[in-house]
C-alpha cells in the first residue's frame, strides 16, 4: 500500500508493508536501478547507503519501544531519493515519519515549507524528526535511571534487581540499533553537497552531529546502568551480610545457653545445683550471666 503526496517541487511516495505491486509501480513510473528495488523486499538486516548517478538509496533502522515487553526493537526504513522524488518504505508504522507525512498532507504551510525546496530539505526534516524521537526515548531512559537510583537508596534494592536488568537490556538493544548508523550519516554528510547541493551540507553535517549526541547519551546511560547495578549489588550484599551477622550473633549467644540447658537435662544422679532450693533461678542466672558476658565481649571487639 502506498501513499503519494505531491508538493510544489517534490513528490513523496510512502509505502507501508511493501508488496510486489508497489515494486512494479516504482519500476514502471521511475527509472530506479534494479538493485535498488531489490533492496525493498524482503526486509534487510543491515544499514546501507548506495549512490547511483541520479538517485540515492538509504537503509536505516530506528528504535521502536514496546511498552508491554519494555524493550526497543528496530524498525527498518528504506529511502530512495532523487532530485524531486522521495520514496520511503517500511514494514511497520514509524510514528515520527507518519506525523511528518500527515503534517505535509494536512497543512499547506508545512508542505510549502518542506516540499518546495527539493528532496534534500524534506529528507533532512524527516531524519531530524526521527532523531528527535530517538532523543526523547533517551531522555526517558535518563528518567528511569534517576528513579532507579532514588529507589536504591530507599531500601528497595531487591525490587531494583529486575528493573535494572530490564533497563540494561533496553539500553543494549537501543545501542545495537543506533551504533551502525554512524557510517550512514557520515557518508550522507560527505555526499550531500554533490547530490543535493552545497547549501545542504551543513544540514546533513548537523544530522551527523545529532547521531553523535544520541550515541554519546546512550554510552553514558550504559555506563550509568552498569554502575547502578554494581552499587545495587553492593547494597544488597551489605544488607544480606548484616542479616547474616545478626543471625550469627544470636547463634553464638544462644550456644552456651543451649550447652548449659543440655547438661542439666541429663538424667544423672550427680548433677550439681539440681534439687537445691531455687535451683531454677540459679541456672537461669547462670544463663543470663553467660549471655551478658558474650554480648559484652562482642561489643568490646566492636562486632556489635
Amino acid at each position: 500500500m502506498h501513499t503519494i503526496l505531491k508538493g510544489p517541487s517534490v513528490t513523496w511516495i510512502d509505502i507501508q508493508d511493501p508488496q510486489k505491486e508497489d515494486i512494479e509501480y516504482l519500476q514502471k513510473e521511475f527509472n530506479f536501478h534494479p538493485l535498488v528495488l531489490d533492496q525493498i523486499i524482503p526486509p534487510s538486516w543491515s544499514t546501507k547507503v548506495e549512490v547511483f548517478p541520479d538517485h540515492l538509496l538509504l537503509i536505516l533502522f530506528f528504535p521502536s519501544y514496546n511498552k508491554e515487553k519494555r524493550e526497543s526493537r528496530p524498525r527498518e526504513l528504506d529511502i530512495i531519493a532523487t532530485k524531486d522524488i522521495l520514496v520511503t518504505s517500511h514494514y511497520n508504522s514509524i510514528v515520527p515519519l507518519k506525523e511528518v507525512l500527515h503534517q505535509c498532507n494536512l497543512h499547506k504551510e508545512e508542505q510549502a515549507k518542506w516540499m518546495a525546496q527539493g528532496t534534500g530539505y524534506l529528507l533532512h526534516h524527516l531524519l531530524h524528526a526521527l532523531w528527535e524521537d530517538c532523543s526523547a526515548k533517551v531522555n526517558r531512559i535518563d528518567q528511569k535511571l534517576t528513579r532507579i537510583e532514588e529507589s536504591m537508596f530507599q531500601g528497595k534494592e531487591r525490587e531494583m534487581l529486575k528493573e535494572i536488568s530490564i533497563i540494561k537490556a533496553d539500553i543494549i538493544n537501543f545501542w545495537k540499533i543506533v551504533r551502525p548508523q554512524k557510517g550512514i550519516f557520515t557518508s550522507l554528510r560527505d555526499i550531500s553537497g554533490e547530490f543535493f547541493g552545497p547549501q545542504l551540507t551543513p544540514y546533513f553535517s548537523h544530522m551527523r552531529n545529532h547521531w553523535a549526541r544520541v550515541a554519546s547519551s546512550l554510552l553514558a546511560n550504559k555506563e550509568t546502568i552498569e554502575a547502578l547495578e554494581d552499587t545495587n549489588n553492593a547494597l544488597l550484599s551489605h544488607k544480606t551480610n548484616e542479616i547474616m551477622k545478626v543471625l550469627t550473633m544470636f547463634s553464638v549467644v544462644l550456644l552456651p545457653l543451649t550447652l548449659i540447658a543440655g547438661i542439666f537435662s541429663m538424667n544423672t544422679k550427680l548433677l550439681p545445683i539440681t534439687g537445691m532450693p531455687n535451683d531454677f533461678w540459679i541456672l537461669f542466672g547462670i544463663m543470663v550471666t553467660c549471655a551478658l558476658l558474650t554480648i559484652g565481649y562482642f561489643k568490646k571487639k566492636k562486632w556489635l
